[in-house]
């Protein structure tokens, strides 16, 4: 199991909010959407970045979008499990705050899609109670 810790938790949201907001700056984006979906080692995400009022797909740098993943580790809850869904973005005309919604529960649409193993492997790294699984978790278990 992944050690949980508050501070790490903030110091991978720092993360995030500091190396997006100086991409953003620098590339004269205006806003940047990422979805993640994840289950076990696996993970699917998209992104979309607004620059001059166009909507480009996928155009968040692979290493900005892997901080994402690091924050779903760092989240990771001892007997709550990691979040297997969460949107991260951020705009200029906000300030560059960083703005998160996450869902512990929801089924992952992965293509192609999770397995048992997939699932065994998230239990294993982030345990979670009875009460705190889903039922699309209970797969062989």
């Amino acid at each position: 199991m992944v050690e949980w810790s508050f501070e790490a938790q903030m110091q991978a949201a720092q993360a995030i909010a500091d190396q997006w907001g100086g991409w953003m700056r620098s590339t004269g984006a205006d806003e940047v959407v990422a979805e993640y979906e994840a289950v076990g080692p696996r993970a699917a995400v998209s992104s979309q970045v607004l620059h001059q009022g166009q909507w480009m797909n996928n155009a968040l740098p692979m290493e900005l979008v892997s901080l994402g993943l690091n924050l779903r580790t760092a989240m990771g809850r001892p007997g709550g499990g990691a979040w297997t869904w969460a949107q991260l973005s951020m705009s200029s005309s906000q300030g560059y705050k960083l703005v998160s919604d996450f869902n512990y529960d929801r089924e992952p649409d992965l293509d192609p899609p999770y397995t048992a193993q997939d699932v065994a492997q998230e239990l294993q790294a982030f345990p979670r109670t009875p009460d705190a699984t889903p039922d699309w978790m209970r797969i062989n278990h």
